[in-house]
């Protein structure tokens, strides 16, 4: 077994988790109360910033880049931002 791919894979669940919950407890801990809606949130989340990590990683590996899998979590993280940001815009009239 290649511990780097564990490694690799707990650097970018990790930081996608990290980064959601401490994103999503901002607002779902305002009013005291968690609701089911306020979990789905939660856990899309985790899932897009996952699989945005995940393929980052794979294209970073690909490319020979070292470190990829912080690369690659980074890279999720910026684009979840990038992607709330652009939300958050469109809303606005």
């Amino acid at each position: 077994m290649n511990w780097q791919y564990v490694i690799d894979g707990a650097i970018i669940v990790g930081m996608g988790i990290g980064r959601s919950v401490a994103g999503w407890a901002v607002h779902a801990l305002e009013d005291n109360k968690i609701s089911k809606f306020e979990l789905k949130q939660l856990v899309a989340t985790v899932v897009r910033v996952g699989i945005l990590g995940v393929v980052a990683y794979t294209g970073f590996a690909v490319a020979g880049v070292d470190n990829a899998a912080v690369a690659g979590a980074v890279a999720g993280f910026v684009a979840d931002k990038l992607f709330g940001a652009l939300k958050e815009n469109k809303n606005v009239k």
